[in-house]
């Protein structure tokens, strides 16, 4: 799996490049680093146990400037993690730097929220956005009030097979619609036609 975070900031961040290469090599194994006007991007492909939240908030109260982090999900080709960055890189362009420190897809998708689009599915739900069974499964749940029995018996299937497909929903969207928060926003992007 390919991953990838971006690091941003109004000053030139080549004057903290190394500092933050530095700090973020002590827990990321990175395959590659790019270094393009203000932001630092670098790539890899395991997963972390850290808060990325935590350590840009501490790095910017350390060095006393302001950086904003963004965090990919997993994408299972390099070609679909490109994709996923240039329409992210697109979307952090139109968020106020100050509004967050810290981005995730969950937020990126609750700041659009009004005006999501094709796009979004596309690149939020990545292989599940035409796959009619998922979205009917997804969909169903949540208007089942998250309930796994009731949706269930209304998908004909058994309560274990539906706690499976979430499961793999999950598992490529990083998106729990169990929780409340992402299924709230998962129901909206079902929404679009």
């Amino acid at each position: 799996m390919y991953r990838y975070i971006c690091i941003e900031s109004k000053e030139d961040i080549k004057l903290y490049e190394a500092t933050i290469i530095s700090l973020f090599s002590e827990f990321i194994n990175f395959t590659d680093i790019k270094v393009i006007n203000h932001h630092i991007w670098m790539y890899y492909q395991h997963d972390i146990d850290v808060s990325l939240k935590d350590v840009i908030l501490n790095l910017s109260q350390d060095t006393l400037v302001d950086f904003r982090l963004y965090q990919s999900y997993k994408y299972e080709t390099k070609k679909s993690l490109e994709d996923h960055k240039k329409f992210m890189s697109q979307k952090l362009a139109e968020i106020s730097f100050n509004a967050y420190a810290f981005i995730d897809d969950q937020i990126i998708v609750k700041h659009f929220i009004n005006s999501l689009d094709q796009s979004f599915k596309y690149y939020i739900l990545k292989k599940y956005s035409q796959n009619q069974m998922m979205i009917e499964t997804v969909k169903i749940y949540l208007e089942s009030n998250q309930n796994m029995s009731l949706a269930a018996k209304s998908l004909y299937v058994h309560r274990n097979t539906l706690i499976q497909r979430l499961d793999k929903f999950h598992q490529v969207t990083g998106f729990d619609v169990k929780s409340f928060t992402d299924g709230f926003l998962i129901y909206h992007l079902l929404l679009i036609k």
